[in-house]
């Protein structure tokens, strides 16, 4: 006999009481048990709350079945597509992104393409896209990722869509702001390096023991910023893409020589052990010498600075692979410890190295070596111990062409006296330039107008130009336009010394070197008896 309590005639229909068999009395008399009650409730609550949370999130969710069909659209992703969110299921996938263009190589179709044609190699996606909308211009971060059931069956893909133009626009500023400074403290940091330099040549008189070891700390000192500026310069130029290889075939074995070379005064002062183990007959790779040069020397010089007195450094190079040269900088310096390996690459991230006191670096060097190795196709990695040392490896691509040539040049002073226009519209810089060029034998005209210039070369029997971009009057480059395309003074070399950096613009209007600032001056005085030889 089945118990069946009296209901209280107040509860109205739909109310529900607890009962000691366990079962749920509704008020129309029809008895459910209590946990199946309880169950249908619980998940009616997180569907409901689902919801809510789906429509309250700012990041855009968009989830599409296994046949590429909208299953899900949230509130915050049909604003960023403007899409209907009523409509919008059922529909295909890739039309929400028809009006998205790629702000990189690899658009929302792609991948998409590429996850619903193997979802089980790509475990995650992530890229950023400009989404182009009526009211302006976007910038999307986009993250998709397969849907996969705990047993592998492809249920579809889920894409996350996050508004990150502010962010973008932040970061526009801050690289337009590093360099915009950066180039206003190369002009005076140019004056300060060249007449520092001139003095330690004495050429303006015989220096005591005392001045001499003060002028070499002011111009260490200057190296060390123009290095820093450098570095800002870098880190914003690839951040912001607008940092150019110049490609060309590269003899690695030959680089990496002339890389030792470089570092070996160092290493004697420390007494280090540097040793060179390259293959002879070693294809060449498709690269930009100067970034290379960069890459090895950073590498070599930390493990210098942090190798103790009598240690072993050795540069190596092998073809672990047909297709790729492998480089190692190995030391037998203090290591790394393993917590600190995993932010060895991250910008403005210190290690915990015993010898480091002493050693100023603003920790730039080794993810921009590892940006610019990645920027040539290669990879980039390493491996330490703690009391053992280091050993830094990256990878490049080989060319399979016939290895590049780099012509010699031979510094000569000029056979006879040749006429230089310096137009520099910073007084201290021109007064250097000029003056350096004076005690080599040439004749010295400056200006910093751009409209005098181009007076001068046509009054004047002119010989060659160093030319700065940023004038008073009118920019370098119009004053370098129309000395070349004046028959009169289409011939005279043009050499550009300027704080902005080259982005080949003067040497396609027939300037034959683009100098930046601060420079040495016998690179300076080498790039214009190179030119006069030339013309």
């Amino acid at each position: 006999m089945s118990f069946r309590p009296t209901l209280p005639s107040h509860l109205t229909r739909g109310e529900r009481i607890m009962t000691k068999a366990n079962h749920t009395q509704e008020a129309n008399g029809q008895a459910q048990p209590v946990a199946q009650r309880a169950d249908v409730a619980q998940r009616a609550d997180v569907a409901q709350i689902e919801r809510i949370a789906l429509a309250s999130i700012a990041d855009g969710v968009v989830v599409s079945g296994a046949d590429g069909q909208v299953v899900l659209l949230n509130q915050a992703a049909a604003r960023m597509l403007r899409a209907d969110p009523k409509t919008a299921p059922g529909c295909p996938a890739h039309t929400l992104f028809e009006s998205c263009s790629a702000r990189y190589h690899l658009t929302m179709m792609d991948a998409m393409d590429q996850l619903y044609a193997d979802p089980y190699t790509h475990e995650q996606s992530e890229k950023s896209i400009e989404l182009i909308i009526e009211t302006g211009a976007r910038v999307i971060q986009a993250h998709l990722s397969p849907l996969l059931t705990e047993v592998g069956q492809f249920l579809g893909v889920v894409t996350l869509l996050r508004d990150i133009t502010r962010e973008v626009e932040a970061e526009q500023a801050k690289n337009d702001f590093v360099l915009n400074v950066s180039q206003e403290l190369r002009a005076p940091l140019t004056a300060i390096k060249g007449y520092g330099e001139m003095l330690l040549q004495q050429t303006a008189g015989q220096l005591d023991e005392q001045q001499e070891k003060f002028l070499r700390i002011i111009h260490n000192g200057a190296d060390r910023l123009v290095a820093l500026i450098n570095d800002l310069l870098d880190i914003s130029r690839i951040d912001s893409g607008q940092l150019e290889l110049d490609i060309q075939s590269v003899q690695i074995n030959a680089l990496i020589r002339d890389v030792a070379d470089l570092i070996r005064p160092q290493c004697d002062r420390k007494g280090l052990h540097l040793t060179i183990e390259v293959e002879p007959k070693v294809e060449p790779v498709l690269g930009d010498k100067n970034r290379l040069t960069q890459v090895i020397a950073n590498l070599a010089g930390n493990a210098c600075r942090y190798t103790p007195e009598g240690g072993q450094i050795t540069l190596s190079l092998s073809r672990p692979k047909p297709d790729e040269v492998q480089i190692d900088i190995t030391d037998t310096g203090t290591g790394i410890a393993p917590e600190d390996q995993t932010h060895i690459f991250q910008r403005f991230r210190q290690v915990d190295v015993p010898t480091a006191a002493e050693i100023h670096t603003t920790d730039l060097g080794l993810p921009i070596a590892k940006m610019l190795v990645e920027m040539h196709g290669g990879r980039m990695w390493m491996e330490s111990e703690v009391g053992q040392g280091s050993i830094f490896s990256f990878t490049l691509p080989l060319h399979t062409g016939a290895p590049g040539t780099v012509p010699g040049t031979k510094a000569e002073h000029p056979q006879a006296k040749h006429t230089v226009l310096v137009i520099e519209d910073d007084t201290d810089v021109a007064q250097l330039i000029a003056l350096q060029l004076r005690q080599e034998g040439f004749s010295v005209l400056t200006t910093e107008r751009g409209k005098e210039a181009l007076q001068l070369a046509h009054a004047q029997h002119i010989d060659l130009i160093t030319l700065d971009m940023m004038l008073p009057d009118i920019t370098g480059m119009e004053v370098l336009r129309r000395l070349k395309t004046d028959r009169e003074t289409a011939d005279i070399p043009v050499i550009i010394v300027s704080v902005l950096q080259p982005d080949g613009s003067g040497i396609g209007w027939g300037a034959v070197e683009h100098i930046t600032k601060p420079f040495a001056l016998e690179k300076l005085m080498k790039s214009i008896r190179h030119a006069l030889k030339a013309a």
